[in-house]
């Protein structure tokens, strides 16, 4: 079942000084399956953030469109359905904790004894039971963003989308967190969120969609990052002789030394053999033979390194529909 859809959505903002606008959008697509954990990567300014308030339904696109569990983006119905994380949320410092979840429960329309059982549940499951009665102004930035997290969920939802929800904690905090979100993929929630820490979201998403310049230019998933590095393979040997390298040119891609031990990547898998058996009768020791699979960084790099298609030029350069009709954009 598809939860979440955008469909080739553009965008653009005037700024303050000048009456031409800049498209920041330019036909972003993308969608998130239940139960899917879509991550979405991208450099600073690449669209990540405006992305997520139109699917919040807080800014509309100037053409395109966003649906939810195919609800409209913006409506009622839809906004029932997600609980949302901003990048850098605010809290009145003078709440409790407690206070501060049983107003949101409330705008939310949980009332009574159900929302006093989702506050206490939900304080139990950031890990922050001990301090439901402190004043949130005596929170540090993990505390806070776990707190953050904690009136996202609070009401059930079954889309979550979150804006970088590891920034600000350290590494219990964020283990913590992506145990809570594994957990509600579990319970059949999905999950939207950015990201720049790249190994947790490595760790957590069932998929990757990368957006660069306004476009998502590519969509990968665990599996496929680890097909892409299917062949290569690293064998750590000591006491390799100074010829290694020369006798071996034709089998491997690169040989590196560091103190005794001696790292070589082997070009291709039929030929690990032949370079564990010369190995051998050079007289060095094999310590360890392990397969590589580039990381999702290696990919993000390696995306980015590359010059941008034309077509993706093309899509850039399209003008915005109704760009001239739009009033101005925050």
């Amino acid at each position: 079942m598809e939860v979440l859809r955008v469909e080739d959505v553009r965008k653009s903002f005037r700024g303050d000084l000048s009456l031409r606008r800049r498209e920041v959008l330019h036909g972003v697509s993308l969608y998130a399956a239940a139960g899917e954990i879509l991550g979405f990567l991208g450099p600073n300014g690449a669209g990540k953030t405006t992305t997520i308030k139109i699917i919040l339904g807080l800014l509309r696109p100037d053409s395109g469109s966003v649906t939810i569990f195919g609800n409209p983006a913006g409506g009622r119905e839809a906004a029932r359905s997600i609980g949302y994380l901003p990048e850098t949320p605010y809290f009145h410092p003078h709440l409790t904790l407690r206070e501060f979840l049983g107003f949101c429960g409330g705008l939310s329309g949980l009332s009574g004894a159900d929302l006093r059982r989702r506050v206490e549940e939900t304080t139990a499951l950031v890990g922050l039971e001990p301090h439901a009665g402190r004043r949130l102004k005596g929170f540090s930035k993990g505390m806070l963003q776990r707190a953050g997290l904690a009136q996202a969920i609070l009401h059930g939802p079954d889309l979550l989308v979150l804006d970088e929800p590891f920034s600000g904690l350290d590494p219990l905090g964020r283990k913590m967190v992506r145990d809570i979100l594994v957990d509600l993929r579990g319970r059949g929630k999905t999950i939207f969120f950015s990201s720049h820490i790249l190994p947790d979201m490595e760790a957590l998403c069932d998929r990757t969609a990368i957006i660069r310049d306004g476009v998502v230019t590519r969509s990968v998933t665990l599996d496929e990052i680890y097909r892409l590095g299917e062949g290569t393979v690293e064998i750590t040997a000591r006491g390799c002789p100074e010829n290694t390298a020369h006798d071996l040119a034709d089998y491997i891609e690169s040989i590196q030394c560091s103190g005794e031990e001696t790292f070589l990547i082997v070009r291709r898998q039929e030929f690990v053999r032949t370079v564990i058996q010369h190995l051998y009768r050079s007289g060095s020791e094999v310590l360890e033979v392990a397969t590589q699979h580039p990381s999702l960084e290696d990919v993000f790099l390696t995306e980015f390194s590359q010059p941008r298609s034309d077509a993706e030029k093309e899509t850039a350069a399209r003008p915005s529909v109704g760009a001239g009709a739009q009033g101005r954009s925050s």
